[in-house]
């Protein structure tokens, strides 16, 4: 009987899990016109099955309210709800028995098919199928897992249709009601409970990829979920806001901690074709009969990929087949639509997400030794995203930022993999069509050239919990302990604002606040290559910001001091900065004179890739031709030797009293000297 094949983990880990509001207020019941959802599937023969789950499952442990009555009740809620005959298949398949009673049905079954398939969108309207792009929908569903979308076209009719998680399809879509919208499907969704390591082992196309994953021990660094640690300790609330008196503006902290990884996977195939590895044979049991020859071929490839790591031991990280296993995993979940993030680049509608102009990119940190970047890239030109793509592009003053050439075209990354799941537990992999090596010209050339990271960039913590690129326009508090990337005292008050819906003149839109007698310090990525390199931030330089010191070093603990006190409260017109409009007529005499006057002042102005945004319309006017309160300026911190295998730290300490006066952080670079002081001279992108 496979009554317990996904509900062990559910079992275990309900007792962390609780909805927005564990018990539903009484008076948001039967107070508006309409239908809510909970009558509508109660009232829907094909679905009433489901609404009988509904009133059997308790919304937390805390509270004795059942999902129908918070499907009752004021509300934006999304509902995936399969028919009598989809949970009918499920449960016979789940209890090994033909038409199996319904009402006999496990809590722990009824809890997981019900929290998989509803979505809490809180303020903001439930999904319509219009909405669905291929990707993966943002907000999470009450289990906290991330839905997939993508479509097939329908053998009979012709007809696009959507696909939720790679199997549910949806048969009647936008049933309006009250508090939301219900669309019904063809299958539970039938969301894998396997760790990702586990799911990778299940998948049979990735038989070569697991076996290394297995041997090199990066398996067993994959499987942490949940921090139970913050679970039972952590503060409920924190400041938002000082504010001017002794209490200021306070919000809540992220309810959970969740622990997550993202793998780009070889398929057996992909292998096969390009490295020459042995296809898997695979006997009566399931049992792969040639693995000795296969790891013999690729611990043989992975040595020419990797000749510097010369330790035999798979398991160490001075070891060839160990080192190109890591840098396939990255320590964060990630979901399908921000692996690369489009907002307001140049010619760009977030109220149009399929239409894509000029190209994004990530660098991500990879695990293990030695600490690397991987670049993903998306863009109208790159037809995907791709993995360590290098290319030149129209980036003069007047330029385009189109691709001109493309040498390297990087490894193609897709969403899915055939029939099989994609999205574990505690993350996700994603299919490549090309062997990824870190060869000499990662570092040499795709690397090779300004760094820019948005600053939410370099906190996973804030990807794998949904909390970056969130789409609504919250404060929120983060506690000290929750980033594994910054370190900050009590008295410095960090949050983390998405400023999606109307957005703000940022790289991304969002940025970091950081209030109070702030006290912080956080990693920077490695660098690719020893050489001299320059670091900048970007901020607004406005009455209201602070003034702070900035420290740098590889002692955590101890950075050293560089420069003076920076004071973001001087205004960008100011003789010390050098600010000036670029003229109307295009004088690049001028423009130049402006920015070599800056320059010699440590400034630089903001770059013109990404643009003022539109509240969702076509982004037209950079970031560089903003005026008045709306400019941002790169300063430049600090320059000089850095090394890829050092581990560098930044430190920022308020020097006021003034606990009210802000830190924004929007994004930094990390440039080369032969990108800033190149023969050609650093592009205005």
């Amino acid at each position: 009987m496979k009554t317990f094949r996904y509900f062990v983990v559910l079992a275990l880990l309900g007792l962390f899990f609780t909805a927005c509001s564990d018990n539903v207020d009484e008076s948001n019941l039967y107070v508006f016109k309409g239908k809510s959802a909970y009558k509508f599937l109660e009232s829907t023969e094909d679905l009433s099955n489901y609404a009988y789950l509904l009133s059997r499952v308790q919304i937390s442990k805390k509270s004795p309210s059942r999902f129908s009555e918070l499907l009752s009740a004021r509300g934006n809620y999304t509902v995936f709800a399969p028919t009598n005959e989809a949970l009918q298949t499920f449960l016979d398949s789940v209890y090994n028995t033909k038409n199996f009673d319904i009402t006999q049905t496990e809590d722990t079954i009824a809890d997981f098919i019900v929290r998989n398939s509803i979505i809490d969108n809180g303020e903001s309207n439930a999904y319509l199928s219009t909405q669905f792009n291929v990707g993966t929908l943002d907000k999470a569903n009450m289990n906290d897992r991330y839905l997939q979308v993508s479509f097939e076209n329908d053998s009979v009719t012709g007809k696009a249709t959507i696909v939720i998680n790679n199997k549910s399809h949806l048969v009647s879509e936008d049933n309006e009601v009250s508090n939301g919208y219900v669309h019904s499907i063809d299958r539970v969704i039938d969301m894998s409970n396997a760790s990702l390591p586990d799911l990778i082992k299940q998948t049979p196309n990735l038989r070569i990829f697991s076996r290394m994953l297995d041997a090199t021990g990066w398996a067993d660094s994959l499987v942490q979920y949940i921090d139970l640690v913050y679970e039972y300790d952590h503060p409920e609330f924190g400041s938002i806001d000082p504010g001017n008196t002794s209490g200021g503006e306070v919000g809540p902290s992220p309810e959970h901690r969740y622990i997550g990884y993202t793998a780009f996977v070889e398929t057996d195939s992909v292998f096969e074709s390009q490295w020459g590895i042995p296809t898997p044979i695979v006997d009566e049991n399931g049992n792969v009969t040639n693995y000795n020859e296969i790891e013999s071929k690729f611990i043989e490839k992975c040595k020419e990929a990797y000749p510097n790591a010369t330790d035999e031991d798979l398991t160490s990280q001075n070891n060839a087949v160990n080192q190109f296993i890591s840098y396939h995993l990255l320590p964060e979940r990630i979901t399908w639509n921000k692996l690369v993030v489009h907002k307001n680049e140049l010619g760009y509608s977030w109220n149009n997400p399929t239409k894509l102009t000029i190209d994004c990119w990530e660098y991500y940190e990879t695990m293990g030794k030695p600490r690397r970047l991987l670049k993903l890239t998306e863009g109208s030109q790159t037809n995907g995203i791709r993995l360590n793509r290098h290319c030149t592009y129209d980036n003069s003053f007047f330029g385009t930022y189109d691709e001109i050439a493309v040498d390297r075209p990087g490894a193609l990354v897709t969403q899915l993999n055939g029939g099989s799941s994609t999205n574990a537990l505690n993350g996700f992999y994603y299919p490549i069509d090309e062997v990824l090596v870190y060869d000499k010209d990662v570092p040499g050339k795709v690397l090779n050239e300004r760094l820019r990271f948005d600053f939410a960039s370099i906190c996973p913590d804030l990807m794998t919990n949904g909390l970056r690129q969130v789409q609504d326009n919250t404060w929120r508090f983060i506690p000290p302990g929750y980033l594994s990337t910054f370190w900050y005292t009590d008295d410095t008050k960090w949050r983390y604002v998405p400023y999606w819906g109307g957005g703000n003149d940022n790289m991304q839109c969002d940025e970091i606040n950081i209030l109070g007698q702030y006290d912080f310090t956080f990693k920077l990525p490695p660098v690719p290559f020893e050489g001299t390199w320059e670091l900048r931030m970007c901020a607004p330089e406005i009455q209201h910001f602070g003034m702070f010191q900035v420290y740098l070093g590889t002692d955590k603990n101890n950075p050293t001091p560089i420069g003076l006190p920076l004071d973001f409260r001087v205004a960008a017109s100011n003789a010390k900065i050098g600010w000036r409009a670029d003229p109307t007529d295009g004088d690049m005499d001028v423009i130049r004179e402006i920015d070599k006057t800056m320059r010699n002042n440590g400034y630089m102005k903001n770059n013109k890739h990404n643009g003022r945004p539109t509240s969702g319309g076509v982004v037209s006017m950079p970031l560089r031709a903003a005026e008045g309160d709306y400019i941002r300026l790169r300063k430049i911190l600090w320059n000089g030797n850095m090394k890829p295998d050092e581990t560098y730290y930044v430190r920022i300490k308020s020097v006021l009293n003034n606990t009210r006066t802000c830190c924004m952080l929007d994004y930094f670079e990390m440039v080369p000297k032969s990108v800033y002081n190149g023969e050609q001279g650093e592009d205005p992108w």
